[in-house]
């Protein structure tokens, strides 16, 4: 990849501005759609989600027939589990008791989230996020004191959230206080990598930057790649919560390889030809 970027760094940096030219259709499209920019889960609407923990296999499809309210998922790691959400108004002993009718038996769970309270959890999420982002801003300018490396890092890292938030949508992970957890661990991670970039060249003269973007390249892929590994494993040994988790962490770090290495490196590389 080094020798690639180095000789089509010009090229590649608009890759990543198209995926996010079309990621911000797609949450267009799914706000008009629906009225928001991603769905919410139970925990932020308000609902009903039963955790029953398998001991043998079930027949999926007969299930949603017999629950045609519910939403149904099937969660396999070290252990199995069937998770099922329901609006807030349908009881929680209905829902075991045609679960029941249908063989599923076994330790269950119940959580319900009442819909003022999941209008309280969301609010708070968004209010978390945005003062995630501007805590991050002020540091970032208190960094590197220069308004065009701080754009640049403070444009990835959105860039980074807007591709994931898209593919959250694309194949139906719901904004849930884990994937939440996991959008602000991505907006720490995303930075990091911006910084170890940004660093690495302000401090070198103009021909050593391609030595400079193969050094922090090589740090921070080898940083990406091991995270990558553990979240694999997390991936098909956890809960679903872990999972999911997991997954939105798993597409944010892929997304920020290409932002970093391909827009923010060849951003830079432009700014500091020019003095």
């Amino acid at each position: 990849m080094p020798a690639l970027l180095e000789r089509y760094w010009k090229f590649l940096l608009f890759i990543p501005i198209v995926f996010l030219v079309v990621s911000l259709g797609i949450i267009m499209n799914n706000y008009t759609a629906t009225g928001s920019f991603i769905e919410r889960d139970i925990e932020l609407t308000g609902g009903n989600m039963i955790t029953v923990e398998l001991s043998g296999d079930v027949d999926l499809d007969k299930i949603k027939t017999a629950l045609p309210y519910a939403r149904i998922r099937l969660t396999t790691g070290i252990t199995s589990s069937l998770l099922v959400e329901t609006s807030y108004d349908v009881e929680p002993e209905k829902i075991l008791d045609d679960l029941s009718a249908v063989g599923v038996d076994g330790s269950s769970s119940i959580k319900t989230v009442g819909p003022v309270l999941g209008e309280i959890f969301w609010q708070q999420a968004q209010l978390a996020i945005v003062i995630a982002f501007v805590l991050i801003t002020i540091v970032i300018f208190l960094l590197f004191r220069a308004p065009v490396p701080c754009s640049i890092v403070i444009f990835s890292l959105i860039t980074d959230i807007v591709i994931t938030v898209a593919l959250m949508n694309l194949i139906g992970i719901k904004l849930s206080l884990p994937t939440l957890a996991a959008l602000l661990m991505l907006i720490g991670y995303s930075i990091d990598t911006d910084i170890l970039l940004t660093t690495e060249l302000l401090k070198r003269k103009e021909r050593e930057i391609p030595e400079s973007v193969r050094t922090a390249m090589k740090t921070g892929l080898t940083m990406s790649l091991t995270t990558i590994g553990a979240l694999v494993a997390l991936y098909f040994v956890g809960t679903f919560i872990l999972e999911q988790i997991a997954l939105v962490l798993m597409i944010g770090i892929v997304a920020d390889i290409f932002v970093t290495w391909f827009t923010n490196a060849g951003i830079l590389r432009l700014w500091l030809r020019r003095g």
